[in-house]
């Protein structure tokens, strides 16, 4: 794994050596964080570049396997919006976990696995604001109004918990395990149990 992480900070010249181009697997080891811009979202990118006049059907899936304590709202917002764009199909694996911010991205796979151990996590997030009281207002207004009102939306889009069921958990620290998050509509394959693990290879 730290190979992964040392090669993430590599030139854009670099990243054809980053993953393995022919079988389309990348890797979020890590904290979320700006990095993913510069490496997940430009390898989607460039999938779908070269994919372009296939249908989706047609097109080899992209699979990511996830690892993350969660990061960055505005970067893991990116990469979830690549991943949901995106024409050719991405599917998220949780490896180990997937907390906050990486529970989020796992979410936006067209296809999610997990593995049978692995856990997850969905709670409202860290905030750290600093300046004039004035300032600060303004970005807890944002970060408790506008940007609490699209992740629920978010995830009652891409699950199958109800409104009542997310208020009840969503300011509470809701760790649970792949059976729980099958049951939610968070991911669709426990690998050993659903499929095996040649599914993700």
């Amino acid at each position: 794994m730290n190979e992964i992480k040392e090669v993430v900070n590599y030139g854009l010249e670099d990243k054809d050596e980053l993953y393995d181009r022919e079988n389309r697997r990348l890797y979020l080891n890590d904290e979320v964080d700006e990095s993913i811009i510069d490496s997940l979202v430009y390898m989607i990118m460039k999938y779908n570049r070269e994919d372009r006049g296939k249908k989706s059907e047609d097109r080899k899936p992209i699979i990511i396997y996830i690892n993350s304590p969660g990061g960055s709202v505005s970067s893991g917002y990116g990469l979830i919006d690549a991943i949901l764009s995106s024409v050719t199909p991405v599917y998220t694996v949780n490896q180990a976990e997937c907390c906050s911010m990486g529970f989020l991205i796992f979410i936006a796979g067209k296809k999610r696995y997990s593995m049978q151990h692995a856990q997850f996590l969905m709670h409202d997030g860290s905030t750290f604001n600093f300046g004039s009281v004035a300032k600060v207002k303004d970005r807890m207004e944002f970060e408790t109004i506008e940007l609490e009102a699209m992740t629920k939306k978010y995830i009652l889009d891409h699950t199958n918990m109800t409104e009542k069921f997310y208020d009840e958990k969503y300011r509470t620290e809701f760790y649970f395990l792949p059976k729980v998050a099958k049951e939610l509509g968070v991911t669709d394959y426990i690998v050993g149990v659903d499929c095996g693990i040649d599914e993700i290879l």
